[in-house]
């Protein structure tokens, strides 16, 4: 019987991970390969059509450049080239064919992400707007593309215009890429539109019923606020849209298009946005609030090379780190180490696992029936004679379980090309049924002679359990998401300040997980990347955020309304104000931030960008060094950064914050000064040129709340004021511009 058995599940699992030999798995990204595999035992089963009526979406490298006439042979069709490197669709069934050409050197694509925002039972969470550079006066993004691609977006929302006069729309250009009328010439999924009256007519994106979290980031990173305090950071700004597939738009999605939904289509998305800025002659920062567990070291090479290319003077993405940190994702084995393991952690029947090594470890699964008492285990060496296509399979059966369950094991090899020396183990665990209702089993890496680095996902994690406390080597680290884990992007993790609030049905909410105002989120992804990068660069608040959200969405769940914090009537539509957290929401207020400074220095580079973080960041937490792979440069600080970059810092008189107890605006040639309260103290005015020059300096002695001076000040361009008194309140500095 147990013969049976075994032949049974090695045979389920042979079907499920067979596939068409491939002499060089460096050419083929595992997600293609995963990917063939599936659908030929899907095809097998009956479950899905024939391979040769799909398409996907992938990148493709070639040596000399490349060959229009071998894309033709494959029936490829070509939406964009970078130097050596393609976005093409393709048939399905023809990818591992083109990967074998002699010159092509890889074909590569990744399956969407997924949002960035945290939740909790029946909570969506967000954080306050951080208002003094939202409300810049001198810079608010104008001159400005603020991209962003994302999901869910109300394209109606009055945020999405200039003020309350609704009189200027500022979504100018909108990619739909859920679209069912594809525009083909243009791009393999979805249509554009590009005119006010075609954008409004559309009302929402093809998810808009369903989804709303773009919607939210766009409020963040460029709302105008509509006649409330909840202002984005770079509210004059144009903005440009692109509404991307994620993994919860899978009921939009054709089954026949299921693969032309992948990271090379997202990649055309970033393209999208920064081309038509370019079209307009303008700077552009994109933001993008999702992410999905990286593969491997390279795994997304081409990914990685395309968004280097695309980034540059003006030229500025800014991405999610990603809400991974409550799980454990990671463990390691240091040389000289015999062994280390922890438990899996995964509520469906299939987990899998990356091993990185520089040795032939042994991989070791042992089941549990109780606190320290062995049922069965599977020791599979990875020096064993019984690869068969770098593929190695066999079965862990639990004797002790009444339902005889079982674990079937496949482990795939592949040579590392990014890291010198190292194999790349690819492990794929499949239970009779979902794992946390069987027996605990712990994967154990064996071997001091070599050095082993296991990597999970926050749905594939680990645990560590009292079931055997040898076994509890896993680490909240190790969980940047993809992009945020490549170079090109600047990568935003998230700090919490507001730690609770109150909805529109009268109930206080908060999760209880952040203690302490302004530390980083419990839930805010922290490296260092599989490459060893220090991520994330930098982190902003993204815990309980208010911004907008989809009227949309509200009408289709009129119930769903726990994080609404406000709902006001325009022409006869409710909208929404609401609450999210997530990297989801500090990563806009980053991107908002940087089209600041775009605005004050058209031609900043991602490393200006980080030249910058690095000098004015501010440091949460002051017992760490930074950079750091928690906070990376620290957290953003929009005004100092601006300083920095009109290079003004410099002046020693001139504070690096702004005053929270007054208003400065200037207009018709006077000074305009608001005061919350009366001073009552002589203030001192002084206004600087930003080359540091002195330009006026007088005494105010206020005899009420409001104050106008006439300036005397001639040429237009930004000027520093400073005001200094003995009411902190009343004391910083505040760039005008004239």
């Amino acid at each position: 019987m147990q013969h049976i058995l075994r032949h049974i599940a090695m045979l389920l699992l042979m079907l499920s991970t067979s596939v068409c030999a491939q002499s060089n798995h460096g050419r083929l990204s595992t997600w293609l390969q995963e990917s063939i595999k599936n659908e030929k035992h899907a095809g097998m089963t009956g479950r899905r059509a024939d391979a040769t009526s799909m398409l996907t979406t992938v990148f493709v490298q070639m040596k000399d450049g490349i060959n229009d006439a071998t894309l033709a042979q494959y029936d490829c069709k070509k939406y964009a080239q970078l130097g050596d490197i393609a976005i093409v669709t393709i048939p399905f069934d023809k990818v591992s064919s083109l990967s074998q050409q002699p010159e092509v050197l890889r074909v590569e694509a990744s399956d969407k992400g997924h949002p960035t925002m945290d939740t909790v039972p029946d909570i969506s969470n967000v954080l306050p707007l951080y208002h003094q550079t939202a409300e810049h006066p001198a810079f608010t993004g104008q001159g400005v593309v603020v991209g962003l691609m994302d999901i869910g977006f109300d394209l109606t929302h009055p945020t999405f215009y200039n003020d309350v006069t609704l009189s200027q729309y500022r979504i100018k250009a909108f990619w739909d890429q859920l679209a069912h009328d594809t525009d083909n010439d243009r791009f393999p999924v979805g249509s554009a539109w590009t005119t006010t009256d075609d954008i409004l007519s559309k009302g929402c994106a093809t998810d808009g019923h369903e989804q709303y979290h773009g919607t939210h980031t766009t409020g963040i990173a460029a709302g105008s606020g509509y006649d409330s305090p909840y202002r984005g950071v770079a509210w004059e700004s144009d903005l440009c849209l692109v509404a991307n597939a994620v993994t919860a738009d899978t009921a939009f999605i054709d089954k026949a298009d299921y693969y032309l939904y992948t990271t090379a289509t997202d990649a055309l998305g970033f393209k999208y946005l920064f081309d038509y800025a370019d079209s307009q002659h303008k700077p552009c920062v994109v933001s993008f609030s999702e992410g999905y567990t990286p593969y491997m070291d390279d795994d997304d090479r081409l990914f990685s090379l395309f968004l280097s290319r695309l980034v540059g003077p003006g030229h500025i993405l800014v991405s999610a780190a990603g809400n991974e940190r409550q799980e454990m994702t990671y463990f390691s084995k240091p040389l000289g180490i015999e062994s280390t393991g922890s438990f899996i952690r995964v509520y469906r029947p299939t987990a899998s696992y990356r091993l990185l090594s520089d040795g032939k470890p042994i991989v070791r699964l042992i089941a549990y029936q109780g606190k320290n008492v062995v049922d069965q285990e599977l020791r599979l060496p990875m020096d064993s004679e019984n690869w068969k296509d770098d593929q190695l399979i066999d079965t862990l059966f639990l004797e002790g379980a009444e339902s005889r369950d079982t674990c079937a094991v496949s482990i795939s090899r592949y040579q590392s090309e990014l890291i010198e020396g190292k194999t790349v183990y690819w492990i794929v665990l499949r239970g009779s049924h979902s794992f946390n209702e069987m027996e605990n089993i712990a994967l154990v890496i064996e071997g001091a002679g070599c050095e082993a680095e296991v990597y999970g996902s926050s749905s594939q994690s680990f645990g560590n359990y009292d079931t055997d406390i040898q076994w509890n080597a896993a680490e909240k680290t190790h969980n940047i998401l993809a992009p945020g884990c490549l170079e090109a992007a600047i990568t935003v993790g998230s700090t919490s300040y507001r730690l609770s609030y109150t909805n529109t049905d009268g109930t206080v909410v908060s999760d209880g997980k952040d203690p302490e105002a302004g530390l980083l989120s419990w839930f805010s992804s922290v490296g260092p990347t599989i490459d060893g990068q220090i991520k994330p660069d930098v982190t902003a608040p993204g815990k309980y955020v208010v911004s907008s959200l989809s009227s949309h969405y509200y009408e289709a769940h009129p119930d769903a309304t726990s994080s609404h914090v406000k709902h006001f009537d325009v022409n006869g539509r409710t909208y929404v104000w609401g609450i999210e957290s997530g990297t989801s929401m500090s990563t806009p207020v980053v991107a908002g931030t940087i089209a600041l400074w775009l605005q004050a220095k058209p031609t900043l580079t991602p490393d200006d960008i980080r030249g910058i973080l690095q000098r004015t960041c501010k440091h949460p937490d002051e017992l760490l060094s930074y950079p750091n792979n928690y906070y990376g440069y620290g957290e953003v600080d929009a005004y100092k950064g601006l300083l920095d970059i009109l290079g003004i810092t410099g002046i020693q008189e001139l504070s690096h914050h702004q005053p929270h107890g007054v208003l400065l605006t200037a207009h018709d040639g006077q000074l305009h000064l608001q005061f919350a309260q009366k001073p009552s103290e002589p203030v001192l005015l002084s206004i600087y040129a930003t080359s540091g020059t002195l330009l006026h300096r007088q005494w105010l002695t206020p005899t009420t709340q409001n104050v106008t001076i006439p300036l005397p000040i001639k040429p237009h361009g930004i000027y520093a004021v400073q005001l200094t008194g003995k009411d902190q309140a009343v004391t910083g500095s505040q760039l005008i511009r004239l």
